[in-house]
């Protein structure tokens, strides 16, 4: 009776170490894109792209700007006029040192220069027409 693996039935035989099991024999690997390389112009072998850094710091936020949005807000609840004054001031300030310096935070200073502005114009309006209504109501007789 044949053996499909040889003479003998052992299936290891330590004369074919050499051949793959079963006996067969295999072609020599071939580049898949050896078809598309050109000899006269060589593909180009990239190295590793250098190493960019990773992570990066943001830039620091301005604290003028985040001071001039608080008083800001604190010019629209409980200190009307003098807290928005010192919110305009400081955001005129951290607006200039911003562009210089190129630190974050403008939007806070910009938020707590509208802020105190509209504050600011709100406060003149209220008190211009209480005294209004206090002169009106002044020259009106009651008898």
């Amino acid at each position: 009776m044949g053996y499909p693996q040889g003479e003998s039935s052992d299936s290891f035989d330590a004369s074919k170490n050499d051949q793959p099991y079963g006996g067969q024999q295999y072609p020599p690997y071939q580049d898949p894109n050896a078809q598309y390389q050109n000899p006269q112009y060589p593909n180009p072998q990239y190295g590793n792209a250098p190493y960019a850094g990773g992570y990066q710091v943001p830039a620091a936020t301005n604290t003028l700007a985040i001071v001039s949005m608080v008083l800001a807000i604190l010019g629209l609840t409980f200190l009307p006029l003098f807290a928005s004054i010192c919110a305009v001031v400081c955001g005129h300030i951290a607006r200039g040192q911003i562009k210089r310096t190129g630190e974050g935070g403008s939007g806070f200073a910009t938020a707590g220069l509208v802020i105190g502005y509209v504050t600011i114009a709100l406060f003149v309006v209220i008190v211009g027409a209480i005294i209004i209504f206090a002169i009106a109501a002044s020259g009106s007789s009651t008898y």
